[in-house]
């Protein structure tokens, strides 16, 4: 049992020191030198400029921290998923290094089954899947956090177009006066605009970069509306911004006369798994059978599968969408 302990609370820090490693960026500076450092390297090693890939090169830059291992993880899609998911997350892993968090997560668990009961050992490769999770997870915090700073994005373009500015003007004043992610996410249609790119183009992008907001595509659709047929735009955005902040009140009446269902759901999930880690720990003999007898562990397997199956039922019985 003291093995069992260790090795979870082991493969814990190993998650917590993974994700702090590289949660830290290296300076712009130094990212930008390591960069023109290795494309210089690669071209004296090369006989002639045309043996040089920037594409390539820009590819194991940007996306990849190791290249032996970007040779390989580039033929799997899970590559592409990846990067899009650590894209709509603004996290700052790059891929391989993510997919090599997700195997050390599944390592510990692994092991532990195997000490504990090799038969169930399989069941460890849920640990592949932590990483997703809490990339999930603040994936969805920040399209969160982007839906409540929106209204307040609007009603800025807004007055900048009421005092004179154009929509390029308005988006650069969103882009240095709201904090992150709506800042981040109009910055990426100001360069794209600055580069040359159609401003219809530009303006369909935002979508693309927060794809989960409907208030952000009711924006879009508004203004390319405007642009095709003309009216008082600042006067659009402030109806669409009143209809989001009502849309906000109604989903907190809705969430505060749910909250009891909630709350039940929330309990009747953390209550068997905290009662089996307690029996484990105050009496070990009394759940060994679970762990080192063949009925044992079909009983923990399809307890565990009817738990997941209840907390999802949960879940999207207490979940209202307006």
């Amino acid at each position: 049992m003291n093995l069992l302990l260790f090795s979870a609370l082991l493969g814990f820090l190993t998650f917590i020191l993974i994700v702090n490693v590289y949660n830290v960026r290296a300076p712009q500076e130094l990212v930008v030198q390591r960069r023109l450092d290795e494309i210089r390297r690669k071209t004296a090693q090369t006989s002639s400029p045309a043996s040089v890939d920037p594409g390539e090169l820009a590819q194991f830059s940007n996306d990849f921290k190791f290249k032996v291992l970007a040779k390989h993880l580039r033929n799997f899609k899970i590559t592409d998923y990846v990067k899009n998911m650590l894209f709509l997350a603004g996290a700052n892993f790059k891929v391989d290094s993510f997919i090599l968090l997700c195997f050390l997560c599944t390592l510990p668990l692994i092991l532990i089954l195997l000490l504990t009961s090799p038969k169930l050992a399989l069941i460890g490769l849920v640990g592949f899947f932590i990483p997703f999770a809490f990339l999930k997870l603040q994936i969805d915090r920040r399209a969160s956090t982007f839906n409540q700073q929106f209204p307040d994005a609007l009603d800025l373009l807004a007055s900048s177009l009421r005092a004179g500015h154009s929509l390029y003007s308005g988006f650069e004043v969103i882009v240095n006066e709201m904090p992150q992610p709506v800042s981040g996410v109009f910055k990426n249609t100001v360069d794209e605009i600055a580069f040359g790119m159609d401003t219809k183009d530009a303006i369909i992008s935002l979508t693309k970069i927060m794809p989960s907001s409907v208030d952000l595509r009711f924006f879009t659709t508004a203004v390319l509306l405007q642009r095709e047929v003309g009216g008082n735009l600042a006067r659009i955005l402030d109806g669409l911004s009143q209809t989001i902040r009502e849309r906000f009140k109604m989903l907190g009446q809705l969430r505060a006369q749910t909250a009891q269902a909630r709350l039940s759901g929330a309990m009747l999930s953390i209550v068997p798994p905290a009662i089996t880690g307690i029996l484990f720990i105050v009496s070990p003999d009394y759940m060994e059978p679970l762990l080192y007898t063949e009925n044992g562990n079909y009983a923990l397997a399809l307890s565990v599968c009817l738990l997941l199956i209840g907390i999802y039922v949960m879940k999207r019985t207490s979940t209202i969408e307006i």
